[in-house]
């Protein structure tokens, strides 16, 4: 059996990305005969508050303890990455890493970005065997590094909704699901007008007394809130893929998205979202009111992300991982 261990630092996020796909992940392989998955320990990872940055304790005696196959790092803009890549290769492990590309010139500070990517993280990149994509745009960019880019979705692993699902809807109800900051393109929903119900799934305060914010809420809860949600917005700056775009098509729910989400790289000719040009309010505002209320092609967006498809996209990386 290949064992395969998971390296992430974003223990700090309930609801952040990396996390879920890395507990995803590990889940998808449960009680598989080829291939057994374990996940870094949460109290391994510590956070530096002078310059909010993880790092791993002990990582060289956890990782030598680790009977395993293959060290999977998961990140991007982490000195943790360099740690990780750097201690997995010391004690000769095969390495297989997802970087959850953001593209250098949408980061907050494109400059000390680039400095990061060609001072740090460039060199070591041919110390993995196997670097895992998520959408195109991030394919193109690691192929000019790296000789062997696989590119994979992630999946959606919970209940697709299959018929009846306008009967749940809130006509007038928009959905935010994201952190309160300026990367998630919130200050776009302050210019929706007052007819809209805006619902936001993040944390307090935000500049519009109309909007009703749930913080802290169960996965039933949020499922509620995609079913009776007739649009789902994510204004972000950037996002490597969209966990929240996946579950609100799930839900029958359409989604307006920037031109900055990547998931729309499996979209095309699909029904059931918008795109709008980031940062161009009147653009946000057209395509939220031309796309409320739309119906989602539902089995045929949700049939690109079949778990069992990726399962053995992984299983693939993995085994091909070995052979490197």
């Amino acid at each position: 059996m290949l064992k395969v261990f998971q390296i992430f630092s974003s223990r700090f996020n309930k609801y952040g990305g990396i996390k879920r796909h890395c507990l995803d992940l590990s889940s998808l392989f449960k009680n598989d005969k080829e291939i057994f998955i374990t996940l870094l320990p949460d109290e391994t990872v510590g956070y530096l508050p002078f310059i909010r940055k993880a790092y791993f304790r002990n990582l060289y005696n956890v990782l030598k303890k680790q009977n395993c196959d293959v060290v999977h790092i998961h990140g991007f803009g982490e000195f943790s990455v360099i740690q990780a890549i750097v201690t997995a290769k010391f004690l000769k492990k095969t390495i297989v890493y997802s970087p959850h590309f953001h593209p250098i010139q949408y980061l907050q500070h494109p400059m000390l970005g680039r400095i990061f990517f060609h001072c740090l993280l460039r060199p070591v990149l041919p110390l993995a065997s196997t670097i895992i994509t998520i959408t195109e745009s991030d394919t193109i960019f690691f192929k000019k590094f790296h000789s062997n880019v696989v590119q994979i979705p992630h999946y959606f692993k919970g209940e697709i909704a299959c018929e009846n699902v306008s009967e749940c809807k809130k006509k007038n109800m928009l959905l935010f699901v994201g952190r309160n900051e300026e990367n998630k393109g919130i200050d776009h929903l302050y210019k929706l007008p007052a007819k809209y119900e805006v619902h936001c799934v993040t944390k307090g305060p935000l500049l519009r007394k109309d909007f009703i914010i749930h913080s802290d809420i169960s996965d039933n809860e949020l499922n509620m809130l995609y079913k009776e949600a007739a649009l789902v917005v994510i204004p972000s700056r950037y996002e490597a893929f969209s966990y929240v775009a996946l579950e609100a098509f799930a839900h029958g729910t359409p989604v307006v998205m920037s031109d900055r989400v990547q998931i729309a790289d499996y979209l095309k000719d699909k029904c059931g979202y918008s795109i709008f040009k980031y940062s161009d309010y009147d653009s946000f505002l057209d395509a939220v009111e031309k796309t409320i209320n739309t119906k989602v092609d539902i089995e045929a967006i949700m049939s690109v992300f079949t778990p069992s498809i990726i399962k053995n996209l992984y299983r693939d990386a993995y085994l091909q991982a070995t052979k490197n």
